[in-house]
């Protein structure tokens, strides 16, 4: 059966109707000569079409397989140039590292790791889309969030074009915690409040926030906002529960808000603890992002990755972000 329509093991042709009539019309017009057969002869000679039709189809799934990993290993190969930003015409590098290391250790494997594509051409397509990959993904997830804040933070690269970082930080419903960068958009030209103010707006439309679930704001000199309703009576009656208070330190704060302050009886309180959740303490992703920006010693790569004349593309930044994407990179 192939595609739900019976195949010939003889001509390899399709049956176009799943019938015994339209079977046997096909075995009887065009494949007389086996009706003379004996039945022994018959089944040896099914054994074999069926043995000839499975090394065929082994052959088409080892090579699909095959290419498969070959693309998988290209685009592992530019993630970690992208992580390390390096420019994108090291992958020719690490290609004939690569043939050196398998000529000598896997020979009968060779042919294989030479058809693992590392040209600067790839890579930079590698990078892309897996850049496209991440700003789909992020905008997902973005869509769940029941609260969230932001922390941005403004300076001037070793190009001495002034960039504007921006992280998110958000909650969903069953306090899963997200964080991670929204955006890094150049400004042409000055750096005001309003200048700031558009960027940032630009890039939560861009992204699909809603203003709505935003928590706070997070900045050098400013204080994060938090939302008004902060759920005093609700509190009040959370201290009286006894059997709350003994729970209270035996989980983590995020699982007990989660389990035990339901919407139903604590409606207000369970908000506000999702907008403080989903808070930043400090612009520190953002100091630390710039340190790492600030001691980069090869402008031409940081180049490569990202053009910071060019804002009209809000993604564009996306592929630079795989260098620092994963926060815990930026605190260790």
């Amino acid at each position: 059966m192939h595609n739900s329509k019976p195949t010939c093991l003889i001509c390899k042709e399709k049956v176009s109707v799943v019938k015994e009539y339209n079977v046997r019309r096909h075995y009887e017009t065009k494949h007389s000569e086996y009706a003379k057969f004996s039945k022994e002869l018959k089944t040896r000679k099914l054994d074999s079409l069926k043995s000839e039709l499975r090394n065929q189809q082994r052959l088409l799934n080892s090579s699909i397989h095959s290419s498969s990993d070959t693309v998988k290993a290209s685009y592992s190969v530019a993630m970690i140039i992208s992580k390390r930003m390096k420019s994108f015409s090291d992958g020719e590098f690490v290609k004939e590292c690569l043939d050196a290391v398998v000529k000598d250790i896997l020979p009968d494997k060779t042919k294989k790791f030479s058809n693992i594509s590392l040209s600067r051409q790839t890579i930079c397509r590698r990078v892309n889309d897996i850049s496209n990959e991440i700003v789909v993904t992020l905008r997902d997830q973005i869509k769940y969030f029941k609260s969230y804040s932001l922390a941005f933070d403004e300076c001037t690269d070793i190009s001495d074009t002034s960039q504007l970082v921006v992280y998110i930080r958000g909650v969903t419903e069953s306090f899963q915690v997200k964080q991670e960068m929204l955006n890094l958009v150049s400004l042409k030209d000055t750096t005001k409040g309003e200048d700031i103010f558009q960027a940032v707006m630009k890039c939560l439309s861009d992204n699909g926030a809603n203003l709505e679930t935003l928590a706070g704001l997070t900045t050098d000199g400013a204080p994060a906002m938090i939302g008004r309703n902060k759920g005093v009576t609700e509190i009040i009656d959370l201290q009286c529960n006894s059997e709350l208070r003994l729970v209270y330190p035996t989980i983590s704060k995020i699982d007990f808000y989660n389990k035990y302050v339901t919407a139903e009886k604590y409606p207000n309180l369970r908000i506000f603890a999702q907008r403080v959740v989903s808070s930043f303490g400090s612009t520190y992703v953002c100091e630390s992002f710039f340190s790492k920006l600030k001691f980069s010693k090869n402008v031409n790569n940081l180049a490569a990755i990202y053009n910071p004349a060019d804002t009209s593309d809000p993604r564009g930044c996306a592929a630079f972000a795989l260098g620092v994407q994963h926060k815990r990179a930026l605190i260790q």
